[in-house]
């Protein structure tokens, strides 16, 4: 069995090969007392022996064991869906529970290092030490993707780099969007961060109202690889997020099909062709605000998703307005498309960068530091060449400001 494996197969067999740790008679009392108190209080979220699989709750054998103040705040005052624990704990049982769990279960020696040692190391609120968590959508389009073994896309890439530049491993928490009207990616991103299933969550676009405290109570996340088959639509507490800075730009452009001829400067260039927008998309909404009404009145609908421009590519339009993302992915899927992208782009965009939770600053000040020199260097432009992926630098403002009906209406 190799070391990696030995590592794996967790505390059952390194303590039968190097024996358990000597715990001297006071600690190994508490660390029973601990145990007692744990089952009766906490294996029932928990997990029986501290055994989670860290989707309903937490998962208290990756809990840092350099933040115990981290540990004794959430348990005194609560955090998510756990309540406060204050004023139903007796004299030293919290002490008990934290010697429990920081030895997991008398298996390992007691960690010397107190979090007041470690308060100005900006990682230590990751999800799991020594591992950046990210929350990637599995059906990502151009931008993220899961494979049997790792992922694709921009997303993906940048998240790998960033990983590696903070000396971490990369763990993805991969999640399925749902590309509908009712849907609102924001409101997941809350709660992933706040159940929390990863660090940092990909793709959030920067515009007000998009981070910062939010003006709801609870939010339902949405499906993700190990949720329970009873998760249902449960809601999760949400806390304040942050925003990093940027590491792209989304932007809306025109997809030219099989019959289309020459370039479009303007929505107006668009008269006396058939063209084709997704109902419920903001790339629809600018189209019906800005473009002529006789345009408007030969336009045709269709519902959001991945089989658009395929509607395009068998000639049921000459022209659609659409994500240039979602160009860049139908070109994956058909690398011998007739499509084409316009040069044409609507000034309304937003720029792209990562979600996560506004408590943890030390990392979001890391991603700032390493996402900005991945732009200023280019390398960002790099890796979407690498994925064959049209890149769009961020702009100033890096935070667009609300849309309004009268945007979309005079921006053009």
């Amino acid at each position: 069995m190799t070391w990696k494996g030995l590592l794996v197969a967790g505390s059952f067999i390194l303590p039968a090969l190097f024996g358990a740790p000597v715990l001297s008679q006071d600690l190994d009392a508490q660390i029973k007392s601990g145990k007692t108190a744990y089952d009766q209080l906490c294996g029932k979220c928990h997990g029986k022996d501290m055994v989670n699989p860290g989707t309903g709750s937490f998962d208290l054998r990756k809990f840092p064991l350099d933040q115990k103040q981290r540990f004794y705040d959430s348990v005194n005052n609560g955090r998510g869906d756990m309540p406060a624990w204050a004023d139903v704990l007796f004299d030293g049982e919290l002490d008990a529970i934290w010697a429990y769990v920081a030895t997991k279960g008398g298996t390992r020696p007691m960690p010397e290092k107190s979090s007041a040692a470690h308060a100005n190391d900006a990682l230590t609120d990751l999800m799991t030490p020594g591992h950046l968590t990210v929350c990637l959508a599995r059906n990502g389009g151009a931008l993220s993707g899961k494979r049997s073994s790792g992922g694709v896309g921009l997303d993906y890439r940048t998240s790998k780099a960033l990983a590696e530049a903070l000396d971490l491993e990369l763990s993805v928490t991969w999640f399925e969007t749902e590309p509908e009207e009712e849907n609102d990616p924001v409101r997941e991103t809350y709660a992933m961060l706040a159940l929390p299933l990863c660090d940092l969550v990909a793709s959030h676009p920067l515009y007000e109202g998009s981070f910062g405290e939010p003006k709801f109570e609870s939010a339902a996340p949405p499906r993700w690889d190990d949720m329970p088959d009873n998760w249902g639509h449960k809601q999760v507490d949400v806390a304040p997020i942050s925003i990093t800075e940027p590491y792209m730009r989304a932007e809306i452009g025109l997809v030219a099909g099989p019959g289309f001829v020459g370039a479009v400067n303007d929505l107006a260039e668009l008269s006396g062709h058939r063209v084709a927008y997704q109902q419920g998309t903001l790339s629809g909404a600018i189209l019906t605000a800005q473009a002529p009404q006789a345009v408007i009145d030969e336009a045709k609908t269709f519902n959001p998703g991945p089989t658009f421009l395929w509607e395009i590519e068998n000639g049921e339009a000459d022209v659609a307005i659409v994500d240039v993302a979602a160009y860049d992915f139908h070109r994956r899927q058909n690398s011998i498309t007739k499509l084409r992208l316009l040069d044409w782009r609507h000034p309304i965009g937003f720029n792209i960068g990562f979600a996560v939770l506004t408590a943890n600053d030390g990392l979001k000040q890391n991603i700032d530091r390493l996402t900005t020199k991945l732009v200023a260097s280019d390398q960002m432009r790099s890796f979407a060449e690498e994925d064959d992926i049209t890149y769009a630098q961020p702009k100033v403002p890096f935070v667009s400001p609300a849309l309004t009906l009268s945007t979309l209406r005079s921006l053009r």
